[in-house]
């Protein structure tokens, strides 16, 4: 990416870190009000619910209560205790008989057979036998509907607006709708019950609450009503300016931070990725060979390739090369550069020396397509280096996907190169993993190497991999020793391979090749 370019985007990124925190400070404001509305109005629809509960809970209970009386139905005794009855529970307007669609007689009306008082057709009928009338005229030419509940020839009488008779001083309205008609019983004073309807349609079609906090709608588990809880139209604006004070501030401290760290970042990312990139394409990178040998006689068998890059005269810490790599996407190329130059610059020696081999690290995104197979195939054809002298690394975050990389390690394989599973036992590897990828070399990592002959808890680890990886038939290459009785331990234990600064540190082409020149020579 050209320089002015990327300061411009440095430059638009500082202004959206500050900008974006304050925007979003706004919408979090925005999504707490909403979010302390619908709290609120799940409270008052679920008080609703439980108010709904108690009233039904009086007339179902009344009814149990009236099946059970001994006196012949609308006798003096019946209609005393219906009267009993209907001061007992508390949320009754009148208890009864009837017959077909005709009322008999009630603790408020006494015998009324003779007045022949109709019954409609019931609005529903449940499963356990109720009926229920939801809009019924009051005797007396009172105001205001009754419900009625029924079963078995006895009826109760209630007021449909006790199932919301709920003190509210904020303005929000409640609604009662039974569940299995949809029918509206009662609403609060100056509720809009199209509206009321249209939110509890929306909530039995499975909308979030949130998408619109001004309503909320709650059902009962025990009985077929619901309540239906809306806001009124200024209540979401009443605590509107004092949260919008406090996040507005909140973000723009955290944008200010933030701009000047991505503007840091930008800045220093803006020579350190560029100069990357100019060494990539002008193939600038140098790759240096580590000895690996065998900790049995010493022999040198192969070399890790490596890859070392000198900006600006100073060497360029491995770990963050590889890093910034990875996310700038340049790592297929590194990789593709880091092959070629091991043919160019080892291609004799392979040649003379069959028996000896270079490894290559190659990234999780190579082992999860078979990209570089196809390259490595390529490059090897007409140079008379065998594939087995040309083998792969993998880290264990090439498990990751493990389909993938299944089929492309066993295609590596298949074309004669080994396959090495790099830094063992630091990432996500498990026995399971090893019973189902082929693999043939563990190399242990340098951290657990580094703890033997001390009293750490992980000194135990190597001898544990090396007993592993015989059980399953790989070879052993322990990374990062630096002392004798390192090497001895881990030969002892049945460890075959083993590179570290013990022996050498990685080497220049020419420089490996005089290091070769100073040991006993592999076996050809």
């Amino acid at each position: 990416m050209k320089r002015p370019l990327f300061l411009a985007m440095a430059v638009i990124l500082a202004f959206a870190a500050a900008v974006l925190p304050i925007a979003a400070s706004m919408r979090v404001a925005e999504e707490e009000v909403a979010r302390r509305e619908v709290a609120q109005l799940q409270m008052f629809a679920n008080a609703a619910v439980a108010r709904m509960e108690m009233v039904m809970a009086d007339a179902t209970g009344a009814l149990h209560e009236m099946e059970g009386l001994p006196d012949a139905p609308c006798s003096d005794g019946n209609l005393a205790s219906l009267r009993r009855i209907t001061f007992t529970f508390h949320h009754l307007r009148d208890t009864g008989r009837y017959a077909g669609n005709y009322r008999l007689c009630s603790a408020l009306l006494g015998d009324v057979f003779r007045r022949h008082m109709t019954l409609p057709e019931p609005d529903w009928r449940d499963t356990h036998g109720f009926e229920y009338w939801f809009d019924l005229d009051n005797p007396f030419g009172a105001p205001g509907p009754s419900m009625l509940v029924g079963r078995h020839g006895h009826y109760v009488s209630v007021d449909p607006k006790s199932f919301v008779d709920i003190v509210e001083l904020d303005g929000r309205h409640i609604g009662a709708v039974n569940t299995a008609t949809g029918v509206f019983i009662a609403t609060t004073t100056g509720s809009d019950v199209a509206q009321m309807a249209r939110e509890y349609q929306r909530n039995a079609n499975g909308a979030d609450e949130l998408d619109n906090p001004g309503s909320s709608v709650r059902r009962s588990p025990r009985i077929p009503f619901a309540a239906v809880a809306l806001a009124p139209p200024t209540g979401l604006l009443a605590t509107w300016p004092m949260l919008v004070g406090s996040f507005v501030v909140a973000g723009l401290a955290i944008g200010v931070l933030l701009a000047a760290l991505v503007f840091r970042a930008m800045s220093r990312r803006l020579t350190m990725e560029g100069a990357l990139r100019n060494a990539v394409r002008r193939r600038r990178l140098e790759v240096h060979y580590q000895p690996i040998v065998a900790l049995e006689d010493g022999r040198c068998v192969g070399a890790e390739a490596l890859l070392r890059w000198k900006r600006d005269g100073q060497p360029v810490p491995p770990d963050l090369l590889i890093t910034l790599a990875e996310q700038t996407g340049l790592m297929p190329q590194i990789t593709d550069h880091v092959l070629d130059r091991a043919i160019a610059e080892l291609g004799p020696l392979l040649r003379a020396r069959p028996g000896f081999y270079v490894s290559i690290n190659v990234c999780a995104d190579d082992v999860s397509s078979p990209r570089f197979l196809d390259v490595l195939t390529a490059r090897l054809q007409g140079t008379g280096i065998a594939p087995r002298q040309i083998r792969i690394e993998i880290t264990e975050r090439s498990f990751l996907h493990a389909e993938t990389a299944l089929e492309v390690i066993q295609a590596f394989r298949d074309a004669g190169h080994p396959i090495y599973i790099d830094d063992f036992g630091t990432g996500y590897s498990s026995l399971s993993y090893l019973q189902v990828f082929k693999v043939d070399v563990l190399k242990i990592d340098k951290s657990f190497i580094d703890t033997i002959g001390r009293e750490a808890a992980s000194s135990t680890v190597a001898p544990h991999i090396i007993a592993m990886a015989e059980a399953l038939g790989f070879e052993v290459v322990a990374e990062g020793i630096e002392h004798e009785d390192q090497a001895r331990f881990l030969h002892e234990r049945g460890a075959q391979f083993g590179q570290g600064w013990l022996y050498s540190r990685a080497l220049p082409a020419d420089g490996l090749q005089a290091y070769l020149a100073s040991r006993r020579a592999p076996e050809r």
